[in-house]
């Protein structure tokens, strides 16, 4: 079968390209509802690879390039299943399917293993709003960020970076006992919407002094759990300053740049440091959790269609790229297929 989806070619290029696929016995083909840009594809768009990445010769489960170009797009994104290979039981024509995997769902239509639930495509749960499901690869790593930060009821918890993780993982600590939820963000925008999500307090490091507004808050103790959401060295150096003695820091972002960080803080005040990342968990974790955080979306526990802020279809994928990576007041590009 033949049908069009987005590649980035080279760094800032996008086009969309006609693949050719064929269905292997294993995998399901569905037709694409709505797909969106995660800040990992932003790195692609920008040139930033792994560490190694140049000499790293593997290729995904869809034979596509992995860490060079041409780079199929898309792992985050919904559709209704088209057509099933002969080994696959566990969805049939017509269902509402979310990808959990690079299947390349910037496009017309997206292949997506589907021998194990979650663990390629999950099944949206019964009567889902489809903008919502969407939606469920990216909300659900938040929603799991939330879910294991530690957060007790009574607690201050800071999130570093406001984006669409950080708006969600603000939402979900908040719900789970937080007794007051600091955001920290450089957009003020951002800042706006935090709040309009319940967000207790804001703070942009642009005008305010952060350490010091923290620890006037917590009575010079610091917080119990700080999250990083921001994606570089300093956020996570934010988190490092602020967190109180024998707190919980949640590393939640990929960053990729070479980074300096002054850790003797991690050390000497007994940090419990936490990586976040639902998608790296084993595989029966990884599943369990993918079936909570589509339940929570659906019983609507958490607010996300206020963070979809730009839509764009794969016509316009340059576009869509460029103003996801250039436009501050972004949270969450959604590309349709038309």
């Amino acid at each position: 079968m033949k049908y069009q989806s987005l590649y980035i070619t080279k760094p800032g290029k996008v086009e969309l390209l006609e693949r050719d696929v064929k269905i292997r016995p294993f995998e399901a083909l569905v037709k694409t509802f709505a797909s969106s840009i995660c800040g990992t594809e932003k790195n692609y768009f920008l040139g930033h690879m792994p560490r190694g990445s140049a000499t790293n010769k593997f290729k995904r489960s869809n034979g596509e390039s992995m860490y060079s170009y041409p780079m199929l797009m898309g792992h985050e994104g919904c559709g209704y299943v088209e057509e099933v290979g002969s080994a696959v039981t566990i969805c049939k024509k017509g269902d509402l399917v979310a990808s959990f995997c690079v299947s390349g769902t910037m496009g017309e239509y997206f292949l997506c293993p589907a021998s194990e639930e979650g663990y390629g495509l999950a099944l949206a749960p019964e009567g889902m709003d489809p903008i919502i499901a969407s939606q469920g690869e990216p909300a659900a790593c938040a929603i799991y960020a939330g879910l294991q930060s530690g957060v007790e009821l009574g607690d201050t918890v800071a999130v570093i970076g406001a984006g669409f993780a950080g708006q969600i993982i603000a939402q979900v600590v908040k719900k789970m006992g937080a007794y007051k939820v600091i955001v920290v963000d450089i957009v003020d925008g951002k800042l706006t919407l935090a709040k309009e999500m319940g967000a207790d307090i804001v703070l942009n490091p642009a005008k305010n002094d952060v350490a010091a507004a923290v620890l006037e808050e917590t009575k010079g103790e610091g917080v119990d759990i700080a999250i990083e959401a921001g994606g570089n060295a300093d956020t996570v150096q934010m988190c490092s300053d602020i967190l109180k003695h024998g707190g919980i820091l949640g590393l939640y972002s990929w960053i990729l740049d070479p980074t300096k960080i002054f850790v003797d803080r991690w050390h000497n005040d007994g940090f419990d440091i936490r990586t976040l990342a639902l998608m790296h968990r084993i595989r029966h974790d990884r599943i369990w959790f993918i079936r909570q955080a589509l339940s929570i979306m659906n019983r609507g526990l958490v607010q996300i269609k206020p963070l979809l802020t730009h839509t764009f279809t794969i016509q316009e994928g340059q576009k869509a790229f460029e103003t996801a990576c250039n436009d501050p007041d972004v949270c969450k590009v959604q590309i349709m297929p038309k």
